[in-house]
């Protein structure tokens, strides 16, 4: 009975160890939350790794004064010295330095689309005001699910059932026939022609002439079909998208680094860099109306032919996360000079940044 109260004793007098709970952030200098960084307690065994706001959480932390250290590839290290006390959830902020070899800044300051040869006449007849137009941009303000509302709309245009039950022909005020319609600058069809196969969302631009003294030269039909009117369709410029592969994590690129697969800017005697006119992201079209400005900073490997290597792709810090993914989109048609060391080439880890600037009206 005496060891059985001694041991009793002896247990309930078990030290407890105070703790507590670290939560907060990874910013770079601009306040972004950098993602995937590495954070680690000073002492600890372990560390955790930020998600893509930059947050991040370490439970079971000593009590008392700790060091919170965050590391990132492309950033400096960073620390941040708290007092934690038992049982309380402390938030805090670690920030990393940007290093100083990153690629030059990009800035966008214009809604812009990637260059397509097939819309340069669309633009230039619609400045010159001869016939309707509807514009991208007009197209997302009408919400139309149905190419026919977009007809609806204009003036003098009647869509509806003629000629014995063909439904959505379009016809032009003091017309009786159908108008021709163009598809990319070749007639589609040289009659009747149901509209509503045609997708607004898959559309960048129309051109709508209601009379043959309007219809420029590269709309003549033969035998002179466009007397009743021409609908010119523009498909909306291809836009590749890059397929998104599974990203390699931090602790992997650490690796390829220390066994000299890949190198980073600084470990280079040339750093990789790229083609300025082969890269041109898009502003978002939400981000662009509502009148915002951001950054987006992303990191991925070029190779040693200067290609980009998108499974090493990842959003390092955004605004939006728009600006990254216009980023990535862009990225699919740019160009890289390989990175150089000792007189070969070799793959880099490169981060990207962007910033997108939208001027005040």
């Amino acid at each position: 009975m005496r060891s059985a109260l001694l041991f009793l004793t002896t247990v309930i007098a078990l030290p407890t160890y105070a703790q507590g709970t670290l939560t907060g952030h990874v910013r770079d200098p601009a306040g972004f939350g950098v993602a995937s960084a590495e954070v680690r307690i000073a002492g600890g065994s372990t560390a955790t790794v930020t998600d893509a706001s930059g947050a991040f959480r370490i439970h079971g932390v000593p009590a008392g004064l700790v060091n919170v250290s965050a590391r990132r590839i492309g950033f400096r290290p960073g620390s941040n010295d708290v007092n934690v006390g038992n049982g309380q959830t402390l938030d805090v902020t670690v920030v990393v330095d940007f290093t100083p070899l990153q690629l030059e800044t990009v800035t966008v300051t214009a809604r812009r689309e990637p260059f397509d040869a097939r819309l340069a006449g669309f633009r230039l007849r619609s400045q010159k005001h001869v016939g309707t137009f509807i514009t991208r941009e007009r197209i997302e303000a009408s919400s139309s699910s149905n190419f026919s509302d977009l007809l609806r709309s204009v003036p003098g245009v009647r869509v509806g059932t003629v000629n014995h039950g063909f439904q959505n022909s379009v016809r032009f005020r003091g017309a009786d026939c159908a108008p021709v319609v163009f598809i990319d600058g070749f007639p589609a069809t040289a009659g009747e022609f149901d509209v509503d196969v045609i997708d607004p969302a898959s559309v960048e631009g129309l051109e709508i002439y209601m009379d043959m003294l309007t219809v420029p030269p590269e709309f003549v039909a033969p035998r002179a079909l466009e007397h009743c009117g021409v609908i010119a369709v523009w498909s909306r410029p291809y836009r590749p998208t890059p397929r998104k592969a599974k990203a390699v994590s931090q602790a992997e690129l650490r690796k390829l680094v220390e066994s000299s697969a890949l190198y980073t800017a600084d470990d280079v005697d040339t750093p990789a860099s790229i083609e300025r006119d082969t890269f041109s992201p898009v502003y978002p079209d939400s981000l662009w109306k509502a009148g915002t400005s951001g950054q987006a900073m992303v990191e991925f490997v070029v190779d040693t032919v200067g290609r980009i290597e998108m499974n090493f792709f990842s959003v390092v810090s955004a605004s939006h996360p728009e600006f990254g993914e216009s980023v990535r989109l862009a990225l699919a048609r740019a160009r890289f000079a390989p990175a150089m060391k000792g007189g070969r080439r070799v793959r880099q880890i490169v981060q990207l940044p962007t910033h997108f600037n939208r001027p005040k009206a």
